[in-house]
């Protein structure tokens, strides 16, 4: 167990021991699905891929609350093929697909304000599998993303009669990417990281008065990554070049609706 989780345990554990008269337990798990853009840019700006289409997946989260403090964990995963267009070594267009996986996993806390605000900062893995697939002009490239990612920023939530309504926005900041790339046995498979990554998340969550098992949230993510550096590849073990991963923005729009308990 890292550090910071044991830490986010033991705090938790030691507020439930101080104020068990208000402390609250709280859960949700449910069907999601997820669009999602990844573009991929040169040097000089001009785009070099762009892939977009659907992912359907399932997301669980869970809170401890004692008091003004909230601890917050979650997980999602989504799988499924997107539409790639790229183009080859030469500059020619392709059209593929491809096979995405994304998982994360979170944990948090949450400090509540006067009028119902809030301010929340977490710590986020996320791991991105891609399976480019190949076309008759050229090889499939399989491509494996793991980082870690902070979180930070405010929520808002309001009580109506209708239920309850809560937005949230948040900064991000993700460390280098770990990216490990395979080259369909074209090449020998290469390891190296990007760069650090910034971008922004928003969110809004829904619970009817009808049905206040019932939580509806969406989500927007985006984050840009700078251009990595040159790494080394081989073939058969002998030098035969660089590659670099390309400057890249990633943009993805979620939906859930989870029963929450």
């Amino acid at each position: 167990m890292t550090p910071i989780l044991r830490t986010g345990l033991a705090a938790a554990l030691y507020a439930s021991l101080i104020h068990p008269a208000c402390a609250e337990w709280q859960g949700s798990i449910g069907p999601s699905v997820r669009n999602v853009t990844h573009t991929e840019y040169d040097t000089t700006g001009r785009r070099l891929v762009r892939e977009d289409g659907w992912l359907p997946g399932l997301a669980l989260q869970g809170s401890y609350r004692s008091g003004k403090l909230s601890w917050f964990a979650g997980a999602d995963w989504y799988h499924g093929n997107i539409d790639y267009e790229g183009r080859t070594q030469n500059g020619a267009p392709a059209s593929s697909q491809t096979s995405t996986a994304l998982a994360a996993g979170r944990i948090g806390a949450a400090y509540a304000l006067p009028r119902d605000y809030a301010v929340q900062a977490a710590l986020e893995v996320d791991r991105w599998k891609r399976d480019i697939q190949g076309t008759a002009n050229a090889a499939g490239l399989q491509e494996t993303y793991r980082s870690t990612r902070l979180v930070a920023g405010a929520a808002k939530t309001w009580r109506p009669a209708a239920g309850t309504v809560s937005v949230d926005a948040s900064a991000v900041v993700a460390a280098p990417e770990r990216l490990h790339v395979g080259f369909s046995g074209v090449l020998d498979p290469v390891s190296f990281e990007t760069r650090r990554g910034y971008g922004v998340r928003l969110g809004a969550a829904m619970r009817p008065a009808f049905a206040p098992w019932l939580e509806v949230r969406g989500r927007y993510d985006w984050i840009k990554t700078p251009r990595s550096g040159d790494a080394g590849v081989t073939a058969n073990g002998l030098y035969a070049g660089s590659v670099a991963q390309p400057e890249h923005e990633r943009q993805a729009f979620t939906l859930t609706v989870a029963a929450a308990f």
